[in-house]
């Protein structure tokens, strides 16, 4: 019997993440999946059920609603045109959609490491090679321009920005986002910039490399920001000539995002929801904190408390036996403690001796995931 074979899946698998959500069961308080544990703003799902029956709900425009457009365009600053937008199903359609079109066999894309781990997933599908530059701990997981530097070569085409980061919570900074935009410059390298969670934010500002610099193109979704993973609405906001290129690439990839999740995003982004997307951003900060309080209690772990995104990046390092993976730990977790946390290799290797720990669950779920995982690492 002929075996099915396609080059392009060679050596591809689900990411670690969600391998090790698959081995959970109902038992198991949930620490890993980063899903906010709030629901679909009632605004938004009230003036659903009002006016569904008469909106259009067929085909859309391959790029998405021309009001749609319009919002974001607007919500990504002066001189953004709406024809510079598609609207995708969730930031990772679009992730897909410009990596497919930008990379050749052959090139190298720049990955943050730690970091998602969709980008050197599609890379290598797309045919390219990714490098990982360090968002070091020793650094607090800030951008070493220095770094990202000496590993660009003449085969770099692309460089993957994510700030606020995902594992780490760490915002890249103004001055560090001006010298990448500056290196950027000088090989002509294409940004892709996900900013999925900028406005999941507790203290300070999350600026955007695109204020700097013009072939960056700008990744966001309202997965996080409006907890409406399900919805499966991204975007991306592309230079004109690149954003041709996505809107065809959507066309014959999907035809269109769902009408019914356009419509939904049309009344989050004219603010009709604003205020429960602020109530929860200050119910995140509480539970980020109680996440540190229980983290110094329950466990001896060390950890930075992140300023951005839901995630605590706690190194357990001096709790492994030599030789040992996280992803290891991270199993063990699942069938002795019941908790589910990322194992830091999920995200890359320079720091892969940490757990990714969400605190975007239920409080109790928060306080009491953690004390296990204490009992777990021997702490009383």
């Amino acid at each position: 019997m002929t075996s099915f074979r396609s080059e392009r899946m060679d050596g591809i698998e689900k990411t670690l993440i969600r391998q090790v959500n698959d081995r959970a069961d109902a038992s198991c308080i949930n620490l890993g999946l980063g899903e906010l544990a709030f629901p679909t703003p009632a605004a938004i799902l009230d003036r659903l059920r009002e006016e569904i029956g008469s909106w259009p709900l067929g085909y859309t425009a391959n790029a998405g609603l021309p009001e749609l457009r319009r919002l974001i365009a607007e919500r990504s600053g002066p001189g953004v045109a709406p024809e510079q937008v598609c609207v995708t199903i969730g930031a990772e359609e679009a992730i897909f959609a410009l990596l497919m079109i930008l990379t050749c066999p052959g090139d190298e894309v720049l990955v943050p490491d730690p970091g998602f781990p969709a980008y050197p997933t599609i890379v290598r599908m797309a045919g390219g090679t990714p490098v990982p530059y360090t968002l070091s701990p020793e650094r607090s997981f800030s951008l070493d321009v220095a770094e990202v530097a000496g590993r660009v070569t003449p085969r770099t085409r692309i460089i993957i920005v994510n700030s606020p980061n995902n594992p780490t919570g760490a915002v890249h900074s103004a001055e560090e986002l001006k010298a990448l935009a500056a290196l950027c410059r000088r090989h002509g390298l294409t940004v892709l910039s996900d900013e999925v969670y900028r406005e999941i934010l507790f203290e300070g500002r999350a600026e955007s490399i695109s204020c700097y610099y013009d072939r960056t193109v700008v990744i966001d979704s309202l997965s996080k920001t409006y907890s409406m993973t399900g919805w499966r609405l991204g975007w991306c906001v592309a230079p004109p000539e690149l954003s041709r290129m996505v809107i065809t690439f959507n066309q014959l990839a999907i035809s269109c995002p769902p009408a019914v999740c356009q419509r939904a995003a049309i009344l989050a982004l004219q603010g009709i929801a604003d205020d429960e997307k602020r109530r929860n951003i200050e119910e995140l900060k509480r539970r980020r904190d109680l996440a540190a309080v229980a983290l110094r209690r329950y466990t001896d772990l060390q950890f930075e408390t992140p300023r951005a995104a839901f995630y605590v990046y706690a190194d357990i390092s001096p709790k492994m036996a030599p030789g040992a993976r996280s992803l290891d730990v991270a199993f063990d977790l699942i069938d002795k403690a019941k908790v589910v946390a990322i194992p830091g290799e999920a995200f890359g290797n320079s720091a892969s001796r940490f757990l990714r720990i969400s605190f975007a669950a239920p409080a109790a779920d928060i306080e009491q995931g953690i004390r296990r995982i204490g009992l777990f690492f021997g702490r009383p």
